[in-house]
């Protein structure tokens, strides 16, 4: 069985600290295990940099003994930021050791991986890590740029299809040069373990159509349907949140998110969070499917465009999230409908927190979930769209 070299030196190494006193590390099947991937080759590095080294080694991380541990795999920029500087990714441990200090070790260096953006990367990454670390629970944080599922390179000016897009990396001179991304079902069929949880530190994801086509990859999601600022997610509760009980505590950890937002100033309190149940999705589904049916003379795009609540800033290239529930109540749903409506996303949506807007756009009429409002000046898109999994289990796009 292979498995990673330098984590069998570390255990080696640890073993033989053993003998003075120190206490072994965890050799056998873990409780918990919280993977980070983070695709930061792109003007984002700097922050997930951050993230790692300034936030997350100020948290309670789980020491080596403990049947809990965090791996991380990373790939950034070169320390000149540019997008031609090869610099490989690497594999990294955080812990706590005996002495009470927290730990970020090397565990293996990708040499031969030049492009992390990939699914391929993707699931070769996270297959060694399955096998290094086996485990009973897995959890997920990505780390990366992101358009919800709009194709990539596709904005309000264009009506040139791609795919869609969850993470990217930069090459050349950067985001005006080429742009690599790695698409929501490559990344649904790249992911080799069923995870308890799934969260995604990248823009727009909180679109319903993003969480059916991960819905049977992880049992619950933590989602933005805005945008989400440089800051990223939250980082110094992470291993606190996720590994000091018995469950991860995604509740909480949504909260302290929402908190630090609302807590800025100006454009900065600018956030939203949402905690997706998976299981829940199809009844979702069905209730939203059955307002559409009866309500479909009524699915007028220039009549509800500028009604319906939107998850978008006046100035973005990406203007084509609105909530789900909003675009129900406006397109004329009935109270039986709205009251089952609201049924079912009190289950597939259990929690779900917005500041009072998002730069210039206010967010007072939210789900926690945001959809498409099909635009008939769009064909190439609305195409695209029709056979996504969400619009073929709802009908949105006939």
């Amino acid at each position: 069985m292979r498995k990673i070299k330098t984590y069998l030196l570390l255990l080696a190494a640890v073993a033989m600290a053993a003998c003075n006193g120190i206490e072994p590390p965890y050799t056998g099947t873990f409780d918990q295990v919280l993977i980070y991937y983070g695709m930061g080759y792109n003007n984002l590095s700097p922050n997930l940099h951050r993230n790692l080294m300034d936030e997350l080694m100020t948290d309670a991380l789980p020491g080596l003994h403990r049947e809990k541990a965090i791996i991380a795999f990373v790939h950034n920029t070169a320390p000149d930021g540019g997008y031609v500087t090869p610099n490989a990714p690497v594999l990294m441990r955080f812990y706590r050791n005996a002495n009470g200090q927290n730990v970020a070790d090397t565990l293996k260096v990708y040499s031969d991986m030049s492009v992390s953006a990939s699914p391929e990367s993707i699931n070769r990454v996270l297959s060694e890590i399955k096998e290094t670390f086996p485990a009973k629970h897995y959890g997920l944080l990505i780390s990366s740029h992101g358009s919800g599922w709009l194709p990539a390179g596709y904005t309000k000016k264009s009506e040139r299809i791609t795919t869609l897009a969850i993470g990217n990396q930069y090459s050349g001179s950067g985001s005006s040069g080429s742009t690599r991304w790695v698409t929501v079902p490559e990344l649904a069929q790249a992911i080799p373990m069923h995870l308890d949880y799934l969260i995604l530190d990248v823009c727009l994801a909180g679109a319903v159509e993003v969480a059916w086509e991960l819905k049977d990859v992880a049992d619950r999601l933590v989602v933005s349907p805005t945008e989400i600022l440089t800051m990223g997610m939250g980082y110094s509760m992470l291993s606190w949140d996720m590994l000091a009980w018995e469950k991860p505590d995604l509740e909480t950890y949504c909260r302290e998110y929402y908190d630090y937002y609302d807590g800025q100033t100006g454009s900065y309190r600018s956030g939203t969070i949402s905690l997706v149940d998976c299981a829940r999705l199809p009844a979702l589904a069905e209730a939203f499917s059955a307002i559409l049916d009866a309500h479909r003379d009524a699915l007028v795009y220039s009549q509800l465009v500028n009604r319906v609540q939107r998850y978008y800033y006046s100035t973005t290239s990406l203007p084509f999230f609105y909530d789900l529930r909003d675009l129900a109540a406006q397109l004329g749903a009935s109270p039986d409908e709205l009251a089952r409506l609201d049924s079912a996303l009190a289950e597939a949506v259990p929690v779900h927190y917005e500041t009072p807007s998002f730069f210039d756009v206010s967010l007072d009429r939210c789900c926690g979930l945001s959809t498409y409002l099909p635009d008939p000046t769009r064909p190439v898109l609305n195409g695209y769209y029709r056979d996504l999994g969400w619009n073929q289990a709802v009908g949105l796009v006939k």
